[in-house]
C-alpha cells in the first residue's frame, strides 16, 4: 500500500467502534468490487512494468563454436 507523506499528516476523526467496523466493511467491499472489475487492467499494468525491470547483461558472450564463415561445417 501507499504510505502517506510525512509532510501531510492526516487528522482522523474519532469514531464509535461500530462506525469504524462498518466503515471498514464498506471500504473492504469497495476494494473487492473495484479489483474484480479492473483486475485485468491492474494485472496488465504490473506485468508490463515488470518487463522494464528485466535487465539484459552488459556483455555478450561470444559463441566460441561458431565459425566466422557460416557455410563452413561445424567440424
Amino acid at each position: 500500500m501507499h504510505n502517506p507523506s510525512p509532510r501531510a499528516p492526516l487528522s482522523w476523526p474519532e469514531l464509535p467502534d461500530e462506525a469504524a467496523v462498518a466503515l471498514q466493511s464498506v471500504l473492504h467491499d469497495f476494494v473487492m468490487l473495484f479489483e474484480s472489475h479492473y483486475l485485468g487492467q491492474i494485472e496488465r499494468y504490473y506485468h508490463e512494468r515488470s518487463r522494464e525491470h528485466l535487465v539484459a547483461p552488459d556483455f555478450v558472450q561470444p559463441d566460441l563454436f561458431r565459425s566466422a564463415y557460416p557455410d563452413d561445417p561445424p567440424f
